[in-house]
């Protein structure tokens, strides 16, 4: 302990008493009395002990917020907070803290404990007994910390000490504390019940980091607020010394290595949107979406939404090749680029971003970008994401020994293994669509029907809903013309079944090998339509 006699720590403690009744009067905090101050860490201590009602209460309100994750329901996860009992003992935790009071911090620690652990217990058993164990966008948002679950958990604290001290509105400041709290416990005990440890690991992160947060605002407010035990008449023994750093370790750790976390992931943030604006030559604003997520043992993933003007083919290439400067890793990047040229589309694009984020949850779930880059074995031109249908767009390179089956084939090797992703592969146009038939004959044997289902499939991945039907020249009679009219009309069928319009007209071609029909995907210009309505008109 310092000299009391001695004047220079006399006047410091003057001056520190000055201040801290400067701030205490210009937030309004009461100034209470020794007798009162006493009487509040009384009573806090008291409303923190361990009894059958925070028990019962801490089951409850678990057992309600995994029911309000797993329904993915916000009203219900709110519900949950009126009867969580976890404020009090953070409280007397952060009094303890403030303190410097060991034998105070072990007390809240066990109480906090305890309320943990029937947290988590209550979460598994719900989800062992629920029929409804997919993950929710609810569940999936606090499976990891973020700035913005750090922000509410610090202005939770701030504002549960504040309540504390005066002594009013503690009931509803604690269901916002409880919000930071007891969700994160539930998901826990979910992601244990479903047996998914990486789910289970970053919602215990987010509890301790936000645990830490609010127990140490409330060691602030306490502290500056003079209601705090003075330090002069604390007990320290060596056992209780102990097992307060030990304590302030536990909850100090998690929180730093989330501002860590945070901290690396908002210089990343700025790398990404100093590149988007600089190589598109759009604003900020035309940023609908950046999300990154770098966890401590993962990748680090970028997820972009860009509205510009024009399309830019190799921007996420620019984005990788700037992380990959600055941070010395490979990230995972994706970039979408929405096309919108004039103030009307940009508009409607940021409106439809802005509706696609909210319903599904862009930033908590991205698909395995790595491993579908990898079984397409190609460089990728482009590749977006449909989150509403889980669809992931790749348009490979036009590679030149590759048949059409080749990048079928490469679809279906791609989508395996993406869980409920589906991997949709756009071929080059410039892949000829021929359907061969029996020598002599209309009729389709199996080499015909699979070279139909592969043309049907390259129409539908490029979106074509109009085509024209070609065939090698023959005599208008002849028997080798009426067996080609029959092999387009089967092929017309076909297109109709999939949405495809297709001229049932015998259109000959030259190049067209001899029993087969060329699907020819480039109709006939807007010229040449004028040219033959106008060959077609009577002279005036």
């Amino acid at each position: 302990m310092p000299n009391t006699e001695d004047p220079l720590y006399t006047r410091l403690l003057a001056r520190t008493h000055h201040w801290r009744l400067l701030f205490a009067h210009l937030v309004a905090l009461p100034d209470l009395s020794d007798e009162e101050s006493a009487a509040l860490r009384k009573s806090v201590r008291e409303e923190g002990a361990l009894n059958s009602g925070y028990i019962l209460m801490s089951a409850l309100s678990a057992g309600i917020a995994t029911l309000g994750l797993l329904q993915s329901s916000v009203a219900v996860v709110i519900g949950a907070m009126l009867v969580s009992p976890l404020m009090s003992p953070i409280a007397a935790l952060g009094f303890g803290f403030a303190s410097l009071d060991g034998h105070r911090i072990r007390d809240a620690v066990r109480v906090v404990i305890i309320g943990a652990v029937i947290g988590v217990v209550t979460g598994m058993v719900i989800t062992w007994i629920s029929p409804i164990r997919n993950p929710t966008s609810e569940i999936i948002g606090r499976t990891q910390p973020t700035l913005l679950d750090l922000a509410i958990a610090l202005l939770s604290g701030v504002a549960g000490g504040y309540a504390t001290v005066r002594q009013k509105g503690g009931t509803a400041i604690g269901v916002a504390i409880a919000t930071a709290l007891m969700p994160p416990l539930a998901t826990v005990g979910y992601s244990i019940g479903v047996a998914n440890w990486e789910f289970a690991g970053g919602a215990l992160l987010l509890f301790l980091t936000n645990l830490a947060a609010i127990a140490f605002s409330f060691a602030v407010i306490a502290r500056l607020s003079g209601v705090a035990r003075p330090l002069s008449r604390v007990e320290i023994t060596p056992g209780y010394v102990a097992a307060g750093i030990a304590v302030f370790a536990a909850l100090a750790t998690p929180l730093g290595l989330t501002l860590l976390r945070v901290a690396k992931e908002a210089r990343v943030r700025s790398a990404v949107r100093s590149v988007l604006t600089a190589e598109l030559h759009v604003s900020t604003g035309k940023i609908t979406q950046l999300e990154v997520k770098w966890p401590l043992r993962g990748n680090l993933l970028v997820d972009a939404v860009v509205i510009d003007p024009a399309f830019l083919p190799n921007a996420q290439q620019m984005v990788e090749s700037r992380l990959i400067d600055d941070f010395g890793v490979h990230p995972i990047v994706n970039v979408q680029q929405i096309v919108a040229s004039d103030n009307g589309d940009q508009t409607r694009a940021l409106i439809d971003a802005a509706m696609e984020r909210n319903a599904s949850g862009i930033a908590k779930d991205a698909p395995p970008f790595d491993q579908i880059r990898s079984k397409v074995g190609l460089p990728v031109q482009s590749i977006w994401v449909d989150r509403s249908t889980r669809i992931v767009h790749v348009v490979p390179a036009d590679a030149p020994n590759w048949s059409l089956e080749d990048y079928w084939i490469t679809e279906l090797s791609a989508s395996a293994g993406t869980g409920d992703w589906h991997v949709r592969i756009t071929p080059p146009t410039g892949r000829a669509l021929s359907v061969p038939f029996p020598r002599a004959t209309a009729t389709a044997d199996s080499v015909t029907q699979r070279a139909m289902s592969l043309a049907i499939w390259a129409l539908q991945r490029w979106g074509v809903a109009e085509v024209v039907l070609e065939t090698t020249e023959h005599k208008p009679d002849s028997v080798a013309s009426a067996i080609d009219r029959r092999r387009m009309e089967t092929i017309v069928s076909w297109l109709s079944s999939a949405k495809v319009r297709a001229s049932s007209t015998a259109t000959t071609a030259r190049g067209v090998p001899e029993n087969e029909v060329r699907i020819n995907v480039f109709s006939r210009s807007p010229s040449e339509v004028r040219a033959r309505v106008t060959t077609r008109l009577p002279p005036q």
